[in-house]
């Protein structure tokens, strides 16, 4: 019962949804640069937050079952959807850069659609984030 009291929620959603941005970071890094290596670490970094964004809504259905009773009001309606959404696209986003290895070396609609993707999830654990901590904080 011990590794309950470490609070896995907090740091489950600060190691996955802090890859997010870095992962839009190196995108851009790669939009200037063209340094192929940007853009890899832009997907693998993608990958890894997505994987653990699973990890971070599963903890986050755990504390809020645990601390809030399960209440099922919009601020956890939000924050749920937005998570799920997060993985989701983040799922479609890695599988599409997992088929097309060469997709951001040139524009496509396929690319802009998958860099639209990687700002969407960004909109969706910024926002998970900050109803997270309006909770938090109040």
């Amino acid at each position: 019962m011990a590794v309950f009291k470490i609070h896995p929620h907090p740091i489950a959603v600060h190691f996955s949804n802090g890859l997010i941005p870095v992962s839009v970071f190196f995108l851009m890094v790669f939009g200037v640069t063209r340094i192929p290596d940007m853009e890899i670490v832009a997907f693998y970094t993608l990958l890894t937050g997505t994987l653990g964004s699973m990890l971070a809504v599963g903890t986050g259905l755990f504390d809020w079952k645990k601390n809030y009773r399960g209440a099922w009001v919009p601020v956890f309606k939000k924050k749920l959807t937005a998570g799920i959404l997060a993985i989701v696209i983040g799922m479609i986003a890695c599988i599409i850069r997992f088929l097309n290895p060469e997709l951001l070396y040139s524009i496509t609609p396929l690319s802009i659609i998958y860099l639209a993707l990687n700002l969407f999830i960004l909109g969706c654990v910024s926002i998970a984030g900050y109803l997270g901590g309006r909770l938090v904080f109040q």
